[in-house]
This record gives C-alpha cells, sequence and structure tokens, in this order.
C-alpha cells in the first residue's frame, strides 16, 4: 500500500556556492524543482558526527550529547582524548554516560511506521550515532545491521570517496526498493573526502562535485519511481555544514605546553580535542586552576579567532562546562589561489609538521562564514518549486520537516518544519 516517504541525501561538506548548473547540474535542477534555502546553518562545532547526531535528533549537541568530531573523557587526573569516528567509541561513550544520546534518533520515531534505512559511507561514528539506538537498518562498511543491531552478515567492502559511495548508493537504492521506508537515509562521504585531500575549487574538488551529482541524480530517479507507485515522497537533499580553506595548522596542545599551562606534553591535566577549525580544551587535575589564564592568553595568540569559555557555551547550542574552553580558529579576508572565499587556521593536537601539505586544502568546524553554511533543497509536498527561502534555518530543522510531513507529533525538538517557513 501507498504511504508517505522522507527520503534524504547528505553530501558532506557541500557549499551552496558549488551548486550550479555548470559543477552540479542535477542539484541545480533539484533546486529549481523544489525550494532552496539559502541561509542554512550548522551547529557549533561544524563537524560531521555531532552533525550526524543532530540531524538524527533535530536538536543541538546541548541537548543529544555528543560534543564534536572528538571529545575529552574524564580520567583519574585530568582527560582522555577519544576520536569519536573510531568505531569502539560508539561502546565507549555508552559505556561512560551509560546511556546513547539523550534525544530519540528520527529512526525510532519512524519505527511504528514503516522502519527507516540509513546507508552510510562516513566514518562509523557518524553513521551509528545517526541511529544511536539502533533502530534502522544499517547499511555501512564497519557493521551492517537490522533493527536492534542485530548483525545481517551483509559486508560492504568500501572506503571513504567516490568509488564507495557508488557502492553504498546502490546499496541504498536497493533497500528503498526493499523496503519502501518511511525514513531513509544516504550520507556519501564526498564532496568532504576530496575536499579535505586538494585545495577548494581544484579539479579534484570539481571532479567529487560531479560524481556526487550523478550519484544524487541515481536516488532522485528511485524516489521518482516510488512516486509513480503511489507513495508521496519528500526528497531532501543538503549537506551537514560547509568548508573553508586552510591557512595554517596549530598544534594547539603543544603551544599550551610551550606556554607553561601543562607540565608534560603528553600528560592529562590539559588534553585538546581538535574539531578541526575549532577546538575543545579540557582542563583538569594540576592545570585546572589555570584556566582563565590560559583563556587571557588564548585571546592573545593569532591564530585564535574567539575565546569561549565553557560556561558560557549554552548559548552555543553546546554542551557547558566550567573545565574546559572553546576556541574559534583564527578567520581572514579573501580567497585562496583559486578564487574560492573562507579562510581559516586549523588546530591540531601536537603534529608541527601539517601546514604545508594541508594549506588551501577544505577544512571545517569553526564558527566561519562557508564552514557553517551548509547545502539544502526540500521538493514535495509543502516546498514550492523554485521558492528561495532566505531566513535563517538549521540542521536541526531536518528532522521535524520529516515528521510534519509523515504525520508524526514533534518531540522536544530544537528544530521546527520547513514547510512553516
Amino acid at each position: 500500500m501507498a504511504h508517505k516517504m522522507a527520503v534524504t541525501v547528505i553530501c558532506d561538506g557541500h557549499r551552496p556556492d558549488f551548486v550550479s548548473d555548470e559543477t552540479t547540474p542535477v542539484m541545480a535542477a533539484l533546486a529549481r524543482a523544489g525550494t532552496w534555502f539559502a541561509s542554512q546553518r550548522g551547529i557549533f562545532p561544524s563537524a560531521t558526527r555531532a552533525s550526524s547526531a543532530s540531524i538524527a535528533t533535530g536538536t543541538h549537541p546541548l541537548a543529544h550529547g555528543l560534543r564534536g568530531n572528538s571529545m575529552g573523557l574524564p580520567i583519574k587526573g585530568g582527560f582522555e582524548f577519544h576520536d569519536a569516528g573510531k568505531p569502539e567509541f560508539f561502546e565507549t561513550y555508552r559505556r561512560h554516560y551509560g546511556r546513547m544520546l539523550a534525544r530519540p534518533a528520527l529512526s525510532k520515531l519512524v519505527a511504528g511506521l514503516h522502519g527507516s534505512i540509513i546507508a552510510s559511507n562516513t566514518s562509523p561514528g557518524a553513521a551509528f550515532f545517526h541511529d544511536s539506538e539502533s533502530h534502522a537498518h544499517m547499511y555501512h562498511r564497519e557493521l551492517c545491521y537490522a533493527p536492534g543491531r542485530i548483525p545481517t552478515g551483509e559486508t560492504l567492502k568500501t572506503a571513504a570517496g567516490h568509488a564507495g559511495d557508488a557502492i553504498v548508493t546502490q546499496r541504498f537504492i536497493e533497500a528503498l526498493r526493499e523496503r519502501r521506508p518511511s525514513s531513509a537515509t544516504l550520507w556519501l562521504s564526498e564532496p568532504d573526502t576530496s575536499m579535505h585531500a586538494a585545495p577548494l575549487g581544484s579539479d579534484v574538488h570539481l571532479s567529487a562535485l560531479a560524481g556526487v551529482d550523478q550519484l544524487v541524480g541515481q536516488v532522485a530517479e528511485a524516489v521518482e519511481r516510488l512516486r509513480d507507485e503511489g507513495h508521496e515522497v519528500l526528497f531532501l537533499v543538503g549537506s551537514d555544514h560547509g568548508h573553508e580553506s586552510v591557512t595554517e595548522v596549530i598544534p594547539v596542545e603543544r603551544r599550551l605546553f610551550e606556554a607553561g599551562f601543562k607540565p608534560a606534553l603528553e600528560g592529562p591535566e590539559i588534553i585538546v580535542a581538535p574539531q578541526g577549525c575549532a577546538a575543545f580544551i579540557h582542563f583538569g587535575g594540576t592545570s585546572a586552576a589555570c584556566r582563565r589564564e590560559a583563556a587571557d592568553w588564548l585571546r592573545q595568540q593569532p591564530w585564535v579567532e574567539e575565546v569561549i569559555l565553557g560556561e558560557d557555551l549554552a548559548g552555543l547550542g553546546q554542551i557547558p562546562g566550567d573545565d574546559l574552553i572553546a576556541i574559534d580558529m583564527a578567520k581572514s579576508a579573501g580567497s585562496n589561489r583559486l578564487g574560492v572565499p573562507g579562510l581559516s587556521a586549523m588546530a591540531v593536537r601536537f603534529d608541527e609538521t601539517l601546514s604545508e601539505s594541508r594549506r588551501e586544502c577544505g577544512m571545517h568546524g569553526g564558527r566561519g562564514r562557508f564552514e557553517t553554511n551548509p547545502v539544502l533543497m526540500i521538493i514535495g509536498e509543502g516546498f514550492s518549486a523554485g521558492r528561495i527561502v532566505t531566513e535563517d534555518t538549521s540542521i536541526t530543522d531536518i528532522a521535524p520537516t520529516i515528521l510534519s510531513h509523515l504525520g508524526l507529533p514533534l518531540t522536544d525538538m530544537d528544530g521546527r518544519p520547513l514547510q512553516d517557513r
């Protein structure tokens, strides 16, 4: 029996100014066929793993609980660094907090209808936190599972990049035909993978855009077939964040050690959790008392744009705390050598050698204009063809928009349905 469906494609890291008839003709045509959201906004940090949780739950990190791409978790004498993208972090997070995300994901909210599927070629953390309580059918290279996190035995031999995206897209379309779920999400690794590896605007970047545009076209064709069967499909194409070009790479944790705030370079007293063009700095042990002095020192550094004390983070939708500082890395006016605007310094923990290899390549995570402006277009009921919405919208609006389309009540979300805009 025909029913309402929502199909979402996330093109990781895509920027609105690269949607055009020349670079992405399929997406440009889809934008004209539906509503284009010109002032779409990401979260802080503008990083994939926390953004995935925000898209799934319709909330900021303050509500769902996943701070960023990496995190510092407390241990004796300070903190321990964790990469939230690693497959093992999913269980580390559960053990530490005694739960998964603090707000339900879309996959749980639609389980009583026709369920959900998620096909992802991003990191395990980004994929699994999109379905933190394991209500979906998941297709990922690390693990394919049925609801309840029951392994299906299926193996996807993919890696980040276009070839892996193409495999995952094909499996996603097959699952759409097999299951006709209420909610279906395809998360592509491109153009983010290529944007990190090459200068923005380069042939590598433009080739990645062409490849992802082709895959979006394949999903668009599958959506039309579902509509021909009588399903009322809401089709969303977007990204989680944008990108800016790297100007320099700063080993923030090393600099804090050199300035005398951290007694041992590898010690737990101060741990930096880089978010690309931003970072969280955790203070514990013998260094806890120097947090405000360190904040004053950071404000004087030319590679820092803004210092936010942890107790003030709630105003950015982020988890507050009196044991940390957040920094946004320095932004520069102008463009890279290929004429692409948006320039930012990048944070790492220790490595002194990355500036030359990363300069002019893409990065995100901070609060710059281009890294916080992802793509969004919606085609379907309630979204007029050719309409452009210029007021600010958010990636937290995606889940409530899908719930509204499916006729389900909204839970406690930060976002609101975009049908009302």
